[in-house]
């Protein structure tokens, strides 16, 4: 499956160009340019922390819908936020965020928010939420696992599966209701989820879709040295301290750490997007064999010359066309709940 017959178009090679400017003035400016790989591991730390810091400023500005709405997840185990469009169905807005609310949403999208394991947020991701809340015609939770370099593995995943259950048991959210998605890192981590479930003999989502998705933290895909020269956002020096210091104790083949290297038999249908132009593009079409090859049904889509995660970026038309063959995915394959009268669904 590919995702587009031809090259980018011509408003997405002009945003590539600006998003590579102001990516490296990020990096620059904003975190005091990259350290050597093989730095001591404090100057690596303080390096992370800083552009998390520049770029949760960066990304929290950037403007959402007058139709969105957004509120703190109430009473959830991890903090975190809810993202809502009318598309998603009208709830009162009293009871926006509360475990009521989720309970009265037609379907729910679980997504775990990229950021290398590093950065990122319910707030930098509040746009990606929207985009997939009016795709999905659904109510997105973004939950703030806990990051590196202050928690390693299993922190992500334990958070992961708290915000699972709680939905599925405090809120009532049926699975059959809820699709798990991710980009990046939050990509692999949903996988590692859908992993842990199934191992543990949990109930699993209706379906899982991985945006340009973190699967192999060994990096073993051709296209870390393939697409080295050519990704415009990551490398390989950038992303292999993030999976040393995410393992931690675990090796990076960790079933858990690299949903790669795990039985991937018994999971749900799942479908991943990844740019032709990354490194981690082997990573999606690797998992996407795999899965198929365990019978689960597994489909990967290889946009040409695009990037990372490039459905975060707005009025891409690559994007669009990408968020609506997600967004089907997840209307195809959840049963959306029927609401009483009095806003509950039943």
């Amino acid at each position: 499956m590919t995702g587009s017959a031809g090259g980018p178009s011509l408003r997405t090679r002009l945003v590539r160009r600006v998003f590579v400017v102001a990516l490296r003035a990020l990096r620059e400016l904003g975190a005091g340019g990259p350290p050597e790989p093989d730095a001591p591991v404090a100057e690596l730390e303080a390096y992370a922390l800083r552009l998390r810091t520049a770029s949760e400023r960066v990304l929290s500005m950037v403007p959402l819908g007058c139709d969105v709405e957004v509120a703190p997840l109430d009473g959830a185990p991890v903090a975190g936020r809810v993202v809502s469009v009318p598309e998603a169905g009208a709830v009162s807005e009293e009871l926006i965020g509360s475990v009521r609310w989720l309970a009265a949403a037609p379907r729910v999208v679980l997504h775990l928010h990229g950021g290398a394991y590093v950065m990122g947020s319910s707030r930098t991701h509040r746009g990606l939420g929207a985009a997939l809340a009016r795709a999905g015609r659904a109510v997105v939770v973004l939950p703030d696992y806990r990051l590196v370099p202050e928690h390693a593995y299993p922190a992500a995943l334990d958070d992961a599966e708290a915000t699972w259950r709680w939905l599925t048991t405090e809120c009532g959210v049926a699975p059959e209701r809820i699709a798990l998605t991710g980009d990046s890192a939050g990509g692999g981590l949903a996988a590692a989820l859908l992993v842990r479930l199934r191992d543990l003999g949990a109930p699993l989502p209706a379906c899982y879709v991985g945006l340009s998705p973190w699967l192999d933290l060994a990096g073993t895909g051709r296209s870390m040295v393939e697409m080295a020269s050519v990704d415009p956002w990551l490398s390989a020096a950038l992303v292999r301290p993030a999976a040393s210091a995410y393992a931690g104790a675990a090796p990076l083949d960790h079933p858990e750490v690299s949903p790669l290297y795990a039985d991937l038999a018994g999971l749900p249908p799942m479908l991943l997007h990844v740019g032709s132009d990354e490194i981690l593009r082997d990573d999606a079409l690797r998992f996407a064999e795999k899965a198929r090859a365990a019978g689960v049904d597994a489909s990967a889509g290889v946009f040409p010359g695009l990037w990372h995660v490039f459905q975060a970026f707005p009025g891409l038309p690559e994007g669009q066309a990408a968020l609506a063959e997600v967004g089907g995915f997840i209307r195809r394959h959840t049963v959306a709940g029927r609401r009483s009268p009095q806003g509950v669904a039943v």
